[in-house]
């Protein structure tokens, strides 16, 4: 976490990424349960999305977004050692669509759920 002097108050610049095991930390400091608790709920949540996005199903939470897959048409690229062009077969890629309260949440006009 760092600030500058010519930081607006109230804003806070992060270095690195909140991993998982560091949110489930916070989680359980905030609601005074077990980390054990967040760890196995998180993970069975985790593996139920990517079973549901590895079938080609959307995942929606209302108000906080939708989890979906796309297709990246394939093509031709360059590989910067050799120089020379490769090509490369349509595939899959995860996406996340954000919903309007987490677009609301994140530019602090009010809270996500309340």
């Amino acid at each position: 976490m760092r600030t500058t002097p010519l930081t607006p108050p109230g804003v806070v610049f992060y270095d690195k990424p909140m991993h998982k095991q560091a949110f489930i930390r916070s989680l359980a400091k905030k609601n005074r349960r077990p980390q054990r608790y967040y760890q196995e709920a998180l993970t069975e949540i985790l593996e139920g999305l990517t079973e549901q996005l590895k079938a080609g199903k959307e995942v929606q939470f209302l108000g906080f977004g939708t989890f979906l897959t796309r297709k990246h048409k394939g093509g031709t690229g360059i590989n910067f050692k050799t120089k020379k062009p490769v090509a490369y077969k349509e595939f899959r890629k995860a996406a996340f669509k954000p919903g309007n309260l987490l677009k609301q949440a994140i530019r602090r006009k009010k809270g996500l759920f309340g």
